[in-house]
């Protein structure tokens, strides 16, 4: 027994000494690194140091980790973070701007096109209205006379292509002297419609009413186209020789510079047709006048032949009325013969 407890004794004594279990955690704990010691000092402790190198684990490629966001996301992500998001705001700002401006630009160019076409317009407009210069205008005074509703305001009406006389079924509704004006192309035609003429028995104007026979009579010189008119159908049916005189009066009578022309008037009225070739021909030797012809005031027929004949004889010279104004004092005299119009239709209407 003895010999035995010198053997482990001296066992004892030859082994390493045991590491302290406090250096070691004061190594992995440590939050300053250790100062620096020398070489001896190091290979005395390097048995009692971790080095995780020595634990290093290999991963098989296979095994590696690997990217799982999109690649969209990391391309948006880069744009944000290196400035390329805002080089695009920039150029689609840019291309916004060129795309303005070649709309601005195409918007003017579509303006002084179309200014030029209204300025063409234009043109055409005031052509077709009837703008002519003052040495290429013409005109023209016309005079329409005849018996007591002889439908002379109804042709003038007509012609005129607007209401600016009375018209009523009585007789001597034209008490005054009415203008009308007609304005096509280069020439103007005024009309003047006069209060109905009548000769007695004698063959003398009648003096009933002596200022509007007077100032109907004292016209007749002044125009240079004359037309005297006749009811034919109410010639057919009731001749009457007062106008059969007045007719024959008036192309009698020789004015200088002046041309007369016959219309017989109200031709719808007629039914047979034949008739009027008898009238025509009872009054085609008769002097003074320059053409006959065969109308209706009301209707318009026959009216476009007699236009074209007095737009020939048109005189050479200004206007005398401007076709694109409306004095008030015109205006008045229209509004007082559409009520005249009216109030002569109701006189002595029974209800």
């Amino acid at each position: 027994m003895k010999a035995l407890r010198i053997l482990t004794a001296t066992t004892l004594s030859t082994s390493s000494p045991k590491p302290n279990p406090t250096s070691i955690f004061r190594v992995f704990f440590s939050a300053e690194p250790l100062p620096p010691e020398s070489d001896s000092h190091l290979s005395e402790q390097s048995d009692s140091t971790f080095d995780s190198s020595h634990y290093e684990t290999l991963i098989p490629d296979d095994h590696k980790p690997k990217h799982t966001w999109d690649k969209k996301f990391r391309n948006r992500a880069d744009k944000l973070v290196f400035g390329d998001e805002t080089k695009g705001k920039v150029k689609f700002k840019e291309e916004e701007d060129e795309r303005r401006r070649r709309i601005l630009a195409k918007a003017l160019l579509e303006a002084a096109l179309n200014n030029e076409k209204e300025d063409e317009e234009e043109e055409e407009e005031d052509e077709s209205l009837g703008v002519v210069k003052d040495e290429d205008q013409k005109s023209l005074s016309v005079g329409i006379i005849g018996a007591p509703n002889a439908g002379k305001s109804a042709l003038t009406n007509y012609m005129v292509g607007t209401k600016v006389a009375a018209v009523s079924r009585k007789t001597n509704t034209t008490t005054h002297e009415v203008v009308g004006v007609l304005t096509k192309g280069d020439t103007q035609i005024c009309f003047f419609d006069t209060p109905g003429l009548m000769l007695n028995c004698g063959g003398f104007p009648y003096r009933d009413v002596k200022a509007r026979v007077e100032s109907a009579w004292s016209s007749v010189n002044l125009y240079e186209v004359l037309i005297v008119m006749f009811d034919v159908h109410r010639h057919l049916t009731r001749p009457d020789s007062r106008v059969v005189k007045l007719i024959k009066r008036m192309g009698e009578r020789s004015i200088p510079n002046q041309k007369r022309v016959l219309c017989m008037n109200k031709i719808d009225l007629v039914e047979k047709k034949k008739d009027l070739l008898k009238v025509a021909e009872e009054f085609k030797d008769l002097p003074g006048f320059e053409r006959h012809f065969m109308i209706s005031g009301m209707k318009g027929a026959g009216v476009k032949d007699l236009t074209q004949f007095l737009m020939e004889q048109a005189l050479e010279r200004p206007w005398e009325e401007d076709p694109f104004t409306m004095t008030e004092e015109v205006m008045k005299m229209i509004s007082l013969e559409v009520v005249r119009e009216r109030l002569l239709d109701h006189v002595h209407q029974v209800d």
